[in-house]
């Protein structure tokens, strides 16, 4: 741990963030939170814990060793007394044991059974965070948001578990394995190198578009009610009901709502899931 900065508060005019709600709010106070943590562990030893509940989080990995946040914070209410209530109710933990750093959204809705939130009227007020962080690049990832912000990750080699509900997910120039999940939203992934173990992605509502490196060596599955299943590589069909064509000089699966194949020589179990939205798997020489 090394330095807390918290910037002036300014109470603004809620313009900038009217788009992103559900109601309008006549109260925009800002805070502007930066920390920095130092963590020295080998590839694997590091990881990073970020549960949010309204916002974005965006992480990018370099060659450092620190782990830099900065957060904005808004608090959305119709009054001066709401934003004091929100004060006392809602916390943002920062900290660190050992090489985990955690950075925690603590607040009235959450509980032993996981995050309730009952919405904007019942509790008076909004509180957002949006996260903006450098990372060394081979740390382990655990990303959480809830609402009115998506997740971007860019430039990590380390593994990952990423969870949203209402946003997308992206992930540009990254390796590693893990779960790519969001209820609400698309999901894009863009590797520099193919996943080594077995690795999911999925969306409740959007599409899936993963980008390999060149063409995987891996046994994949798919499950999807509404929409296709594109490649741009042949996939030897593994014993599952399932039916095959050509289209433009691409392969298209259908199915009635699984179906699976072996790309290359086969490799680590790759699980894509869609109800609502296509499937597109693509490859590039990046």
């Amino acid at each position: 741990m090394r330095q807390t900065a918290w910037l002036l508060a300014a109470v603004l005019p809620l313009a900038a963030y009217a788009q992103r709600g559900d109601r309008d709010w006549r109260i925009d106070e800002k805070d502007t939170i930066r920390k920095t943590f130092n963590v020295t562990g080998g590839s694997g030893e590091k990881k990073l814990l970020v549960d949010n509940v309204h916002g974005y989080v965006h992480v990018t990995g370099y060659s450092g060793s620190e782990v830099r946040v900065n957060v904005e914070q808004h608090i959305l209410a119709d009054s001066r007394e709401a934003v004091a209530e929100a004060k006392r109710d809602v916390k943002l933990d920062l900290s660190q044991q050992g090489n985990f750093v955690r950075l925690y959204e603590d607040g009235p809705f959450r509980s032993g059974n996981g995050t309730n939130y009952r919405g904007d009227d019942y509790y008076g007020y909004r509180v957002i965070y949006d996260f903006d962080i450098e990372v060394p690049s081979d740390i382990e990832l655990v990303l959480k948001t809830v609402n009115h912000g998506d997740i971007v990750v860019k430039k990590t080699t380390g593994d990952y578990d990423i969870r949203g509900l209402n946003g997308g997910i992206e992930m540009d120039e990254v390796s590693g394995s893990g779960s790519v999940h969001t209820l609400n939203g698309k999901v894009k992934v863009t590797y520099t190198r193919n996943p080594t173990k077995s690795t999911d992605f999925k969306t409740l509502n959007g599409t899936v578009d993963v980008y390999f490196h060149n063409t995987p060596d891996a046994d994949m599955h798919f499950r999807k009610l509404n929409g296709g299943i594109y490649t741009d590589f042949e996939l030897t069909m593994l014993p599952e009901k399932g039916s095959s064509s050509e289209s433009g000089g691409r392969w298209i699966y259908r199915s009635d709502r699984s179906i699976s194949g072996r790309a290359g020589k086969g490799g680590p179990e790759l699980s894509f899931e869609t109800l609502n939205g296509s499937i597109r798997l693509h490859t590039t020489t990046l």
